[in-house]
């Protein structure tokens, strides 16, 4: 056996590599500038009770049972809130949003049903209605969490970027916990 001397690649092969290795670069470069320029919005999960907070191996079983139990008290949001946390968790926002908007009619001063349709419409990207459901939140009832994500629909989203940057000022005024004000004090330092 002979050492054969490497055969050199031609110089298209080079400019091919290269130009592959080029499309690369500018897909992890305009990856890193879409994610930093859009946030997702934060989730605040609340666990209701100990039941609901224990994992179920057949989440549709669950949801069934939910459903029967639904039949003879149509208008339990703490059912219907419960059902829609599994379809929000199942990444089912459509369906999330029907119980959410049920419960909505059953009990129209509930903030945190107001918040968990922000949240479907944003998964929805229904990036208007989300905003308004984070803002019939909040005229509801104060939460830092609903103003951040408001925030960053109207800075990132809805193109309004001082709205935005007015409320994570308020969030920073608030007593909202470090991490959030962190998230918010993030937000300003980016203007």
């Amino acid at each position: 056996m002979t050492n054969a001397p490497m055969k050199q690649p031609t110089s298209v092969a080079k400019i091919f590599i290269a130009a592959i290795l080029l499309g690369f670069a500018i897909m992890l470069v305009t990856s890193g500038v879409y994610r930093t320029k859009h946030p997702n919005l934060t989730k605040f999960v609340q666990v209701r009770n100990d039941k609901a907070a224990e994992a179920t191996p057949d989440n549709s079983a669950h949801i069934a049972d939910l459903m029967g139990k639904l039949k003879s008290d149509a208008n339990n949001v703490k059912l219907i809130e419960e059902i829609a946390q599994h379809f929000m968790e199942d990444k089912e926002y459509s369906q999330a949003r029907k119980f959410i908007q049920r419960g909505i009619v059953a009990q129209p001063n509930n903030a945190h049903l107001f918040y968990m349709l922000g949240m479907a419409n944003f998964k929805l990207e229904s990036y208007t209605k989300a905003a308004k459901a984070f803002e019939t939140s909040l005229t509801l009832a104060e939460d830092p969490s609903a103003r951040y994500n408001l925030g960053v629909l109207l800075k990132y989203y809805l193109d309004k970027p001082v709205e935005g940057i007015e409320q994570f000022q308020k969030i920073i005024e608030s007593s909202a916990n470090k991490d959030l004000k962190a998230a918010a004090q993030k937000e300003l330092d980016d203007k």
